[in-house]
């Protein structure tokens, strides 16, 4: 079993940070004991399927099949999804494939460009058209529910193109879906038309399944092995299996943000990530954190309205724009800073700046080593700030330590679930706007959504 990361939480603590940090006592043993046993408790009934993922070497196995025929045949792999259908897969290939992989020629990249068709614009998606080889193209349909509409309508309009271009029994051959393996339009479309369709576990949620074949199908088609993702969420899971705060990263960094939330007033949790392979990943955590613990109700049906809100940041990008709140602004966040140990690419500074006034100090120093110094500095001056922060730095992007992020994450949000006592697998109040839509758009059996919405006042409306 592999680390693959350094998570340190010192400066959340009072004793680094002063009273803006929480104390020993705020870490309740009993607290994280009731928050781990109940999260198991559910996970034993087959509720929360997450943590399977990194066994399933199934579904692994049936993103490399399908991988194989798309990369010997495709230039162009287009995705089509949104929230946790795009965010998470989106996130694992700009981390994992070169930075700017669409934009080199087809022998240098050696997989087909892949794009994500996620908001419904039609200048986006029109322009798309302009782009990809239509002749030589292959889609990916994701919806846990099979009913997403952003997803099904830009689906409806590039199969249309995708006939013109190739012809109907073509164009289902090279279409996948990713869906509910037994319920939902994709699935009646896949068995009618016999369209491939890959599987969802039913006990995995949307924003859980970057590790199913809805993130693992697009990495084998850019030719990463989907199984050393899961080989890093494997070793994660064997990380958190005590209940112990001392023993189980993922409990103690839910303990603390939720200590920080409610005893603190630290409301808003800012996700900087210093590394551009990994700023993907920051608005990534961003859904996550926020549609699992944004609830009104708890699990006993009483009104809470919990949940703290994420911020993503990119260093040193957010260096200029957004830590001179940080540090004196309201004492309302706390901050995790997301680096790596190691680089690809030193790329250093040339040593010849004779002559060159205040720059001549850079002479011979590191791209890379400048951006981890910012990082640390960044770190100091919160702390020395009274700002809570603690840093999670991998030990290089690769797919085990994606998989261990991902996986450490997704607990932390689960057991967070427990300690506010709601439901981190639901998004109830996401459904109201879906059904309003519904009913706007026709859909049958969305009549009842037709109550006016509350009304406007003319006055306040420009021009009049």
């Amino acid at each position: 079993m592999k680390n693959h990361f350094l998570l340190d939480l010192s400066y959340l603590f009072a004793r680094a940070v002063g009273p803006g940090g929480i104390a020993e006592a705020d870490l309740e043993t009993g607290a994280a004991r009731l928050a781990f046993d109940a999260f198991e408790a559910r996970r034993a009934k087959g509720e929360i399927g997450f943590v399977d993922l990194p066994r399933r070497r199934d579904l692994s196995a049936a993103c490399r099949e399908a991988a194989a025929e798309i990369r010997a045949e495709a230039t162009d792999f287009l995705h089509v999804g949104i929230g946790g259908s795009a965010l998470g897969p989106r996130a694992l290939v700009r981390a994992l494939t070169h930075p700017h992989a669409n934009l080199l020629d087809a022998q240098r990249r050696g997989n087909p460009r892949i794009f994500f068709l996620e908001n419904a614009d039609p200048e986006t998606l029109s322009g798309l058209r302009d782009v990809v080889d239509l002749s030589r193209t292959w889609i990916h349909v994701v919806s846990k529910s099979g009913g997403t509409v952003e997803t099904l309508a830009q689906w409806l309009i590039v199969r249309e193109w995708l006939v013109e271009a190739v012809g109907e029994k073509e164009a289902r051959r090279r279409t996948v879906f990713t869906t509910d393996p037994d319920r939902g339009a994709l699935r009646e479309v896949a068995r009618a038309e016999g369209i491939r369709a890959l599987d969802i576990p039913p006990n995995v949620g949307g924003r859980y399944s970057a590790l199913t074949p809805v993130g693992l199908l697009p990495l084998a088609v850019a030719g990463i092995d989907p199984d050393s993702v899961l080989n890093g969420a494997q070793d994660v899971m064997q990380m958190c299996t005590s209940p112990k705060i001392d023993e189980n990263p993922a409990l103690q960094l839910a303990c603390a943000l939720h200590a920080l939330d409610v005893h603190h007033g630290k409301h808003i949790h800012v996700l900087m990530a210093y590394a551009d392979a990994l700023a993907d990943t920051a608005e990534w955590f961003r859904q996550l954190w926020a549609e699992s613990l944004g609830k009104r109700y708890d699990r006993e049906g009483r009104e809470v309205f919990c949940g703290p809100t994420p911020v993503k940041a990119v260093g040193a990008i957010d260096q200029h724009s957004q830590l001179q709140l940080y540090l004196e602004g309201p004492p309302d966040k706390v901050i995790l800073l997301l680096g790596t140990r190691a680089r690809k690419h030193a790329l250093a500074i040339p040593r010849d700046t004779a002559g060159r006034g205040e720059m001549a100090y850079l002479g011979g120093h590191g791209l890379g080593e400048l951006l981890d110094v910012e990082q640390r500095a960044t770190e100091e001056a919160l702390a020395r700030s009274a700002r809570p922060c603690a840093s999670l730095e991998l030990d290089a992007v690769t797919p085990e330590s994606l998989g261990a992020l991902y996986q450490l994450l997704e607990l932390a949000t689960g057991y967070a679930g427990e300690l506010y006592g709601v439901n981190a697998f639901d998004q109830p109040a996401v459904e109201v706007g879906k059904r309003i839509a519904y009913h706007a758009l026709g859909r049958p059996g969305y009549a009842s959504e037709s109550s006016p919405p509350p009304p406007r006042d003319a006055r306040r409306r420009f021009p009049r």
